[in-house]
């Protein structure tokens, strides 16, 4: 019977060489949430360490310990409280930094204009050409060249809210005939007629109207066609709140206040300049009017609030939980192997220690948003691994300040929630589970520290089912199988959390150009049952799991 077994798995080829190689792990958490992860020691540790990094480097210079104000934050879904908070003001400003300071936060602005579209209509009009909602747009025909202008019918809302409609980032903003005032001829470039020059929307000059900005907009060649790719665009979200406008009859000041302010009590975020506000850092760029480009990035806004802006999407306290999901997905790649874009996501791949001790690593995805407005600079980084969420706002110097801080940002904080939860996970769920017919099942976490909780042993009436696997899937004599289990769920209802396993040779390594544990989840199956499931119950009250069901079995064993 035993060798009827080989043969048809043999002959099946069911992970087709996923097998070969030490753990490739699925894409996404590690290890289930942790409860209170807050309160953890090695947070406590990480907090010591982080001063530690801050107050060397503001003795030491490298960060301007003088003029540069800034404020740091981290925040966890299980906490209501801040997880970290530090304030360096500088000594430029008449108040002493805290929380509720208000900064301008530049292009976190977009941010805040997908969050409230998505709250107001959801996703449903994502696929609609802009050319349907907004009036200027409707009736232009499609250009003879896709050199010579934008086709509009190809431009979609969803295509404005990722940056993928190639319309190009500004149409008077940054544009060089305006940085000196009264002269058509600036060094090197040639003549300009009189209209040609930018009298408004761009430093020093008031905002242009909607008129205006149509009649600028209009004749600005396409950069590349519509999805080719991404290319950054500010107007594009003002053409968004226009087409949003014109969906709901409303303001979209009025929606943005309806949606995301007034719901989460964000009474320290600001959609126009604040009049005599007393606790504000006040820079190069305060005052600096965008006008009808606002969705983009005119907001100010306090840690405080930025903070429980970040926390609420990672809850899903304003969309529902798969709207969110939705969400956290690139829309494109970047020329970067680190970098993609969404909605209108920067997404960072970043490469995260599994332990504290070890130099394993693996894949998380950060989805962040920077900002940047003159003097000021901005910062939001989610991680939905582990729950957890950066903000960072700075008056004068913060560029320089946030570079320096940015990695020592991701490695102190969401390494140690790493940490936190591959710990808690051994707890809760780790150790020996006993069935019937001298059937047993083992899990502990891989002592090389590779991520996952590692399905150890596997035995069913008297069968070493991994050693079976193994031969099955041809490992080397002398090679064992294994399988590291990634959580797919939990059921709040009846405490059951469910797990997938990839199987894999321990102590083969693999290139993770070799990583396609995507493609075989759910493949190995038994008259229907997924071999790869095991579902744990942990009884309401109690911290460990007691009993494990694993699926291929149809058993359940118990701790």
């Amino acid at each position: 019977m035993m060798a009827v077994v080989l043969q048809l798995l043999l002959f099946l080829g069911v992970i087709f060489g996923f097998a070969a190689s030490q753990n490739c792990p699925i894409h996404g958490p590690a290890y289930p949430a942790v409860q209170n992860i807050s309160k953890s020691v090695v947070f406590e540790t990480a907090k010591e360490t982080f001063d530690k990094i801050l107050a060397d480097a503001l003795e030491s210079g490298q960060l301007d310990n003088t003029t540069s104000t800034f404020s740091i934050a981290v925040f966890s879904i299980d906490s209501d409280d801040l997880i970290y908070e530090f304030h360096q003001t500088g000594a430029d400003q008449n108040i002493t930094v805290n929380s509720d300071s208000l900064y301008r936060i530049g292009s976190i602005s977009k941010l805040i204009t997908v969050y409230t579209i998505l709250s107001k209509l959801s996703d449903k009009y994502w696929d609609e050409s802009v050319t349907k909602y907004v009036p200027e747009l409707s009736a232009l025909p499609a250009p003879e060249s896709p050199l010579d202008g934008v086709d509009w019918s190809e431009v979609t809302l969803g295509g404005l809210a990722s940056h993928m409609t190639g319309i190009g980032r500004d149409y008077a903003l940054g544009d060089l005939s305006a940085t000196l005032p009264g002269q058509t001829v600036l060094p090197g470039l040639p003549p300009l007629n009189d209209t040609e020059i930018v009298r408004c929307g761009s430093n020093g000059y008031r905002p242009c109207t909607r008129e205006e900005a149509f009649t600028k907009l209009l004749t600005k060649p396409t950069v590349i066609p519509p999805y080719q790719g991404a290319i950054y665009s500010n107007v594009a979200f003002q053409l968004l709140a226009y087409a949003v406008e014109n969906i709901t009859g409303e303001f979209f000041s009025s929606i943005v206040e309806s949606e995301l302010l007034t719901p989460l009590n964000l009474t320290r975020t600001f959609l126009t300049q604040p009049t005599n506000d007393t606790n504000a850092v006040i820079v190069d760029g305060w005052d600096l009017d965008i006008g009808e480009e606002g969705p983009a990035g005119a907001y100010y806004q306090a840690l405080s609030d930025l903070s429980t802006l970040g926390k609420s999407i990672l809850l899903s306290s304003i969309i529902p939980p798969f709207q969110t999901r939705k969400w956290f997905h690139p829309t494109s790649h970047t020329s970067s192997l680190s970098v993609s874009v969404g909605r209108p996501w920067e997404i960072f791949r970043e490469k995260i220690n599994t332990t504290t001790t070890s130099n394993k690593t693996r894949v998380i995805d950060l989805y962040t948003k920077s900002g940047g407005i003159q003097s000021y600079i901005s910062h939001l980084a989610l991680s939905p691994d582990h729950g957890l969420g950066i903000s960072f706002l700075s008056g004068n110097g913060g560029q320089n300040t946030f570079f320096y801080l940015q990695e020592k940002l991701y490695n102190a904080w969401f390494g140690s929630a790493e940490a936190i939860m591959r710990n808690e996970a051994e707890n809760r769920f780790g150790g020996v589970y006993k069935g019937s017919d001298n059937s047993t099942v083992e899990f502990k976490l891989d002592d090389t520290g590779e991520p996952g909780l590692l399905l150890s042993g596997l035995i069913s009436n008297g069968t070493d089912l991994l050693e079976v696997f193994g031969q099955a899937f041809g490992l080397p004599e002398g090679v064992k199988l294994g399988g590291w289990l990634y959580p797919m769920g939990r059921d709040a209802r009846t405490g059951k959390v469910a797990f997938r396993a990839v199987f894999g040779a321990l102590g083969v390594e693999s290139g993770e150009e070799k990583c396609l544990s995507w493609a075989g989840v759910d493949q190995l199956r038994y008259g229907g049952h997924a071999i790869d499931l095991f579902v744990f119950e942990v009884e309401e009250g109690k911290e460990k799991a007691g009993s494990v069901r694993v699926e291929g079995l149809k058993k359940v064993f118990e701790r």
